[in-house]
């Protein structure tokens, strides 16, 4: 930590060189605990724009694939310490 790491993908994430080969961009903060049910769903609701609730893992990742299937997308999981 502390090596401006997220300053510069914070940077790169923003530049409008990088933003018109993505169709689809995503910033997800993540805590030290891995919660894969949290991440996938902040994720789709990031791509979609579309608040996700009461899916199971399942049912995220599906519309999670289909929301990114055939596109390019550039997703970024920050790290807090």
């Amino acid at each position: 930590g502390g090596m401006g790491k997220t300053t510069l993908a914070q940077l790169v994430y923003d530049d409008e060189r990088v933003k018109k080969h993505f169709e689809l961009k995503a910033w997800v903060t993540v805590s030290v605990e891995f919660d894969i049910l949290k991440i996938t769903r902040m994720i789709l609701e990031r791509v979609s724009m579309k608040k996700c609730e009461n899916e199971d893992l399942y049912e995220l990742q599906t519309k999670l694939k289909e929301a990114l299937l055939g596109k390019k997308f550039l997703i970024v999981l920050d790290d807090v310490d």
